[in-house]
């Protein structure tokens, strides 16, 4: 409790300093033990794919996986559960959006539905619980806690800035691994990791700071070593994404008030200057032409429709009633001449085959929705950035995103954390 009294000759109130400001260390040591596992979860299926999957395949399920996978996937689902629910009772809910508990509970509901209409007695207690389609990636949301309290985000934006530190090295150094430079070998080598890098990367672009800091020069760094991979990747969701990140930047900017004329011009003037000097001294270079060939087999697939053929048969063998209430989470349906037991390249519509009409709509109006204020407004950094990032996960959920037990999709429910809570300074000056 700090206390203002009679200055300079008059009085004002008695302002409580919120614990809300202060870091929760039980949480946050819960919270880098299960990141430190889901990152060890993370490369050894990553190296396991890179290894197994043949010339000409993009993905298999029948990747055998090391123990240590086992060991880390169960930490980490333990940890971080553990962290969020220490969050959460410890949550002060005066002080998150009014209401927002209840559509916790009902996403919460509406993943146990989904399960309950696809599982049998036993797979309640078999390791089905924490598979893709499983009910454990909803309940990971728990995390979302952890990002409402602001002390936490001294720690947390540390961990972003090592996740993208860390993606980074391991991106460049499977771009050095590549042998054939053909795109299923690069899927393997890279696929994942660049999945794990956006997120951060797109973080450290959109944080607020001091001008001439190291920060500032250095906030697209990750973010270019993800475009550079993704070229090798020919990943086209990934250059929408950076579209999407370069758009939500500059709205960025524009609310700050900052000037972007100057960041234009470098960065076109950098882009000037590297084009010629590959032009100079690359041009007959071994590594020259086989990124040639790679930006020319990404060219040619460019405008390669992949989606319309999937969801004419998706909606043709799922029923109207089908949809709207969900066939659950062993869910099924007819692609072509084979039966389907995938989502779909649409996480919305995947959310939609499995749960229905509850698990989507709480799961927009709990998860997606509370970023949607911050897009106008005046509010504080950090819940402003995070909110973006909530944004462009919303964007990417018209492709194949879906929740998951994963350290891609953990940054998002710090940021989802962020959206729902109520600035204790900001309160503080209402008294």
């Amino acid at each position: 409790m700090s206390s203002i009294g009679i200055r300079h000759g008059y009085y004002a109130k008695s302002v409580e300093i919120s614990p809300s400001l202060k870091p929760d260390h039980l949480v946050l040591t819960l919270t880098a033990l299960g990141m430190l596992a889901a990152l060890v979860m993370h490369f050894t299926l990553s190296d396991a794919v890179a290894e197994q999957l043949e010339p000409g395949q993009f993905y298999s399920d029948t990747i055998v996986k090391p123990p240590i996978y086992y060991v880390a996937h169960a930490v980490q689902t333990l940890l971080l559960i553990w962290a969020g629910l220490a969050a959460l009772f410890s949550t002060d809910f005066r002080r998150i959006e009014r209401g927002y508990m209840l559509a916790f509970t009902l996403t919460m509901v509406a993943a146990v539905y989904t399960a309950a209409r696809g599982y049998a007695a036993s797979d309640w207690l078999s390791t089905k619980l924490v598979a893709s389609t499983g009910p454990i990636g909803f309940f990971m949301g728990v995390l979302i806690f952890v990002g409402a309290r602001k002390g936490n985000w001294s720690v947390l934006g540390k961990f972003l800035i090592v996740m993208a530190a860390i993606f980074s090295v391991r991106s460049l150094l499977g771009i050095y691994s590549l042998r054939t430079f053909g795109r299923d070998e690069a899927v393997a080598y890279l696929g994942s990791v660049l999945n794990g890098l956006y997120w951060p990367a797109a973080w450290v672009v959109l944080q607020r700071y001091p001008v001439g800091s190291m920060g500032r020069m250095l906030r697209f760094a990750p973010i270019v070593i993800y475009g550079f991979g993704s070229l090798f990747t020919q990943t086209r969701l990934n250059f929408v994404m950076l579209l999407a990140l370069i758009v939500v930047f500059a709205f960025v900017q524009y609310r700050r008030k900052e000037s972007q004329a100057g960041l234009w011009i470098t960065v076109s003037m950098l882009v000037v200057w590297l084009t010629l000097f590959t032009a100079v001294f690359l041009k007959d270079t071994n590594i020259m032409e086989k990124l040639s060939f790679v930006t020319d087999s990404f060219y040619s697939r460019i405008d390669e429709d992949t989606r319309t053929g999937q969801l004419q048969w998706f909606f043709r063998s799922n029923t109207r009633s089908e949809l709207i209430l969900g066939k659950g989470s062993f869910a099924t349906w007819q692609w072509g001449a084979n039966m389907w037991t995938g989502g779909t390249d649409v996480g919305y519509l995947t959310l939609l085959l499995y749960g229905g009409l509850p698990l989507l709509l709480t799961y927009f109006y709990s998860h997606i929705r509370p970023c949607l204020k911050f897009l106008l407004g005046n509010w504080p950094d950090w819940q402003f950035t995070s909110a973006c990032i909530v944004s462009l996960w919303a964007l990417r959920m018209f492709s194949s995103s879906y929740p998951g037990v994963n350290i891609d999709y953990y940054p998002i429910l710090f940021c989802i954390g962020a959206c729902i809570a109520k600035d204790p300074e900001r309160q503080a000056t209402q008294y």
